[in-house]
């Protein structure tokens, strides 16, 4: 085989890069700025072994005696209502992916760069309406860089 190199042969080394960087590389580094060779020095690693699972034969499937109930149709939610309560503890310099995993995607979603006032606020703006689970609560979340950067949360009535 042609371009196969067996693991034995694999080296690794961590050299001194341009301006102070680490280079990881394969082959030896430039004369001076070897900061570790990972065949003499090994990293200390823990490798847990997997244990081997006994093939066990499924259980059958025990039959059924009545018969199913009708599909019942799930109540509609909408998309975004993520878990309402939880929004009182959104805060500055949260993701946008941990917002969305806490409380769902936005019911309003817009996007900043007009100014308002002598204030422009740029960046996305999220807006959260009342839920069941928040009444009476609106809750405006300004996203800049991917990051939260102001949290309002206004009462309606």
């Amino acid at each position: 085989m042609l371009g196969h190199q067996s693991i034995a042969d694999a080296t690794m080394v961590k050299c001194k890069g341009d301006r102070g960087s680490v280079v990881y590389q394969d082959e030896p580094c430039k004369p001076g700025t070897e900061l570790r060779n990972f065949d003499t020095d090994p990293a200390t690693v823990s490798v847990v072994p997997g244990s081997p699972m006994a093939a066990t034969p499924l259980p059958a499937v025990a039959q059924r005696s009545r018969a199913a109930p009708a599909a019942r149709r799930a109540p509609e939610q909408k998309p975004s209502s993520g878990k309402a309560a939880e929004r009182r503890f959104i805060r500055t310099g949260m993701s946008e992916s941990e917002v969305i995993r806490r409380i769902g995607k936005p019911e309003v979603d817009t996007r900043g760069g007009r100014k308002q006032g002598k204030q422009g606020k740029e960046g996305k703006h999220w807006s959260y309406l009342p839920a069941a689970a928040d009444p009476d609560t609106i809750t405006t979340l300004t996203i800049v860089g991917g990051l939260v950067a102001n949290v309002e949360r206004k009462v309606v009535r």
